[in-house]
């Protein structure tokens, strides 16, 4: 398991490779504007600061709950909730209503 993991400002559509902390609920914030940064996770790939509606789409994601910890929940989201190489906003919204809400802290306990 990485050290790091992605951290993600989308004001200024940028992502930052930092430090894991075993306090997930510290607040970090983007060094150019200032504003509160999210963790992506490990597997998190930025589009290009260019790519706007990437940005949106990631966002939206983020927004939801959906994160990059995993090999697996990389896949899931680019098979299940992306599925195409460009997907259009509207698209992704409709999946991500659709699907079952996604709790990246879920703690299941055994019997």
């Amino acid at each position: 398991m990485s050290l790091y993991t992605n951290w993600v400002c989308f004001s200024c559509r940028k992502s930052f490779h930092r430090r894991l902390l075993r306090e997930s609920t510290c607040d970090r914030k983007c060094p150019d504007c200032t504003k509160p940064t999210i963790d992506m996770g490990i597997y998190f790939e930025p589009p290009p600061r260019r790519a706007t509606k990437q940005w949106q789409i990631m966002q939206l994601l983020a927004e939801n709950g959906y994160r990059f910890y995993t090999e697996g929940g990389k896949t899931y989201i680019k098979a299940f909730v992306l599925q195409t190489k460009r997907p259009r906003i509207a698209d992704v919204c409709k999946r991500v209503s659709k699907l079952p809400p996604k709790c990246h802290n879920l703690t299941v306990y055994s019997v």
